[in-house]
């Protein structure tokens, strides 16, 4: 059983326990040093995950750039990202170019920088990206998602 599926076991029935990940996929009891490789495997893909959050935790405070509010953890997807907010539990599900605001916003752009910064990775014919990069960004801040 991975990971994902103890955690939403684990949600569904209350059992935080993880007495699953000792038994292989055949139903076999695994030997402890095979259990903490696949416990180590888990987690080291779980910290490259989320390492993304890193550059929004470490970046030096200046002057006009932004950055996450400190209860607010950012993680790609598929599909596009998703933020979400710890301290009310609210997950915001984001579109690819939501997404590219929130990751300039991590990478440390300011309001000022911030539509050159999508003009320069993103084709924009209509025009239309960077007024409404910004306007997201309103919104971000009003929530407040965004310092």
């Amino acid at each position: 059983m991975g990971y994902e599926a103890l955690i939403r076991a684990a949600w569904r029935t209350g059992d935080f326990r993880a007495a699953e990940a000792g038994r292989s996929e055949a139903g076999e009891r695994r030997r402890p040093e095979e259990l903490r490789r696949k416990v180590r495997r888990e987690v080291e893909a779980i910290i490259v995950r989320d390492a993304g959050d890193a550059p929004c935790c470490f970046s030096a405070h200046e002057e006009g750039t932004m950055k996450l509010a400190p209860f607010v953890k950012f993680r790609e997807e598929k599909f596009g990202a998703v933020l979400f907010e710890t301290r009310s539990e609210k997950v915001f599900t984001l579109s690819p170019t939501a997404a590219a605001v929130v990751r300039e916003v991590v990478r440390g752009a300011d309001e000022g920088s911030l539509g050159e910064r999508l003009r320069e990775k993103y084709d924009d014919p209509s025009g239309r990206l960077v007024p409404e990069a910004l306007a997201f960004l309103a919104e971000l801040k009003q929530r407040g998602l965004v310092v």
